[in-house]
């Protein structure tokens, strides 16, 4: 015994829902589990032939008043042998093979199934035979062109979307520098082909991009097997960490030395960037640890003309090998300033 098949639960109207209705509740369907919009997924492949299968007797008034009429009755329906027993309208309904019911074809035009793996279900096929199937024409001002044309362009051309698959994407490192992604560069790539031939591309590098960040290559990948289109090559970029500068987002940070006395009388020191060295006026007294920022000297955002900033944090710097006139200086000094910091400490 087959399975019922409630076509209006499956499309989630009414009864006595209008043809607009079931249309518009349709298309909704359709595009929802379409093929191409899940692809791998054969839950909702089933789901899609289960939606067209339900318009394909709901958009139909002869097939939906055929449908209506058999309720409840379809059990008795179906142990009496199905299209031709005393169905509605069977005169357009006849059995192919021995015992008067083993298997039945409507005298319509019909469209197999199989390209999605299967055809109508075994209920439809019991009380409806093999019909026409509409489900891509009636989609195709949906899907911009799915199911357009003949129905044999329609077999065609969805067979030749199932076959003709593209080829497999390819992910592949490139190193980089800081340096390079501040200003953007291009490498040259020897790509192997499938026929052992080498070969040599150009990838242009933009400027700003960022640790990990990719760079779409297309049809560079490997080749489709079934005619279809390659795949593409994803280059994933590594930032090799810079021995002055280190970056965070857009910014640039980095530590900048400077001597005793420019952190006590204050100075003008160059502070280096990519783009050359920039002069910044040290105010007097600066604490070792405080940070001053450079506003838009930082890297480059990626598709943009804006620049992050650089943050130079200060590190003052004590000689490590003093002469004895130094350390004379030194000690002459702290008899002067002998104030200690560490008073000002509390806990």
């Amino acid at each position: 015994m087959v399975d019922y098949k409630d076509y209006y639960k499956i499309l989630g109207v009414s009864k006595s829902a209008t043809e607009d209705e079931i249309k518009k509740a349709y298309r909704k369907l359709a595009k929802q589990y379409h093929p191409d919009a899940n692809k791998n997924n054969p839950e909702a492949t089933e789901k899609f032939k289960e939606i067209g299968e339900a318009y394909e007797v709901l958009k139909n008034s002869e097939k939906r008043s055929r449908y209506d009429q058999l309720g409840s009755n379809w059990k008795a329906y179906s142990r009496a042998g199905g299209a031709g027993a005393g169905w509605p309208g069977g005169a357009q309904w006849q059995s192919t093979g021995a015992g008067g019911g083993s298997s039945y074809n409507y005298s319509g035009s019909g469209f197999d199934f199989g390209d999605l793996g299967g055809g109508f279900s075994d209920f439809f096929e019991m009380f409806f035979g093999k019909g026409s199937d509409t489900r891509f024409q009636d989609f195709s001002s949906t899907f911009g062109g799915v199911g357009s044309g003949t129905k044999q362009n329609q077999r065609t051309g969805w067979r030749a979307r199932r076959t003709a698959e593209k080829g497999q994407d390819v992910e592949s490192k490139l190193a980089i520098t800081l340096r390079e992604a501040y200003f953007g560069t291009e490498r040259s790539l020897r790509l192997q082909s499938s026929d052992g031939k080498l070969r040599t591309i150009n990838v242009k590098i933009p400027k700003g991009i960022k640790d990990g960040g990719k760079i779409r290559v297309t049809s560079e990948g490997q080749k489709s097997a079934s005619g279809g289109p390659s795949g593409d090559l994803y280059l994933i970029v590594e930032i090799s960490p810079h021995h002055f500068f280190t970056r965070k987002e857009g910014n640039l940070y980095c530590e900048i030395p400077v001597t005793i006395k420019e952190a006590i009388f204050g100075a003008t020191i160059d502070v280096p960037t990519f783009a050359g060295p920039v002069s910044v006026k040290l105010p007097a007294g600066i604490q070792s640890g405080k940070s001053l920022r450079l506003k838009g000297k930082g890297m480059p955002h990626l598709k943009s003309t804006e620049y992050g900033d650089l943050y130079a944090k200060i590190k003052i710097v004590i000689p490590e090998d003093m002469t004895e006139q130094q350390r004379k200086y030194l000690e002459d000094f702290s008899k002067i300033y002998n104030e200690n910091p560490r008073t000002k400490i509390i806990v």
